[in-house]
């Protein structure tokens, strides 16, 4: 048992300590213009990376127009013969090209046109509304963090989690507190990072991207 909470706490080590650090920023309490400008940048990249938004720009481009239009290219050949002493003929090849174009499939396709806009609208609508709430539950995730590592600042200096004193000992696995709050701020460290990949999946990039493009201005 004791060895067991004991891997825990070196394990809350490497995930909390950065959280520890992070907790000296304060708390927030109101989505900041920051925060705005993150999320415009983040639904240009998901919007960019979405299969769903290209196709249906694709469809709206020449794609539409495809089955309006319709191409035929024919080969021929024609032989001349010549009445001259010698008497010799020459063959020449040719392609002909023919374009059929459909009157009706273009006035059905010029009507669909609305269709698709208010398509790709929704489309573009729909990745917005999932990278912002990827993005505020982890602005929360990453709160409670840090109140989690607030509450572990309650505790002496040689039960901290960030101390250099031995997380195995008895001393402090028979805290009953410190157990909970150790538990605790580990478990939200663990949202933490569960947040931060359903926020990367959203845009489409990885969690390391995602990183560098939250902090790219700090």
């Amino acid at each position: 048992m004791v060895k067991g909470l004991s891997g825990m706490f070196l394990g809350l080590v490497l995930i909390g300590f950065g959280t520890s650090v992070v907790a000296s920023e304060g708390l927030q309490t109101e989505i900041t213009e920051k925060d705005l400008q993150i999320i415009d940048q983040l639904v240009r990249i998901a919007e960019k990376n979405s299969y769903q938004v290209r196709e249906a720009k694709s469809t709206m481009g020449v794609n539409a127009f495809l089955d309006v239009v319709s191409i035929e290219l024919s080969p021929s050949q024609s032989s001349t013969k010549y009445r001259t002493p010698d008497f010799y003929s020459e063959d020449e090849r040719s392609f002909s090209v023919s374009l059929t174009i459909d009157p009706i499939k273009i006035f059905s396709t010029i009507n669909q046109i609305p269709v698709m806009e208010g398509r790709l609208r929704e489309i573009k609508q729909q990745t917005r509304l999932a990278v912002i709430k990827r993005y505020l539950a982890y602005l929360q995730a990453r709160q409670a963090s840090k109140i989690a590592a607030y509450r572990m600042q309650k505790f002496p200096e040689g039960e901290r989690i960030a101390s250099n004193v031995s997380l195995g000992s008895s001393q402090q696995l028979h805290n009953a507190d410190y157990v909970v709050a150790a538990t605790h701020m580990l478990n939200k460290n663990a949202e933490e990072k569960i947040a931060l990949e359903e926020l990367a999946a959203a845009v489409g990039l990885s969690s390391q991207e995602m990183i560098n493009v939250l902090h790219g201005g700090d």
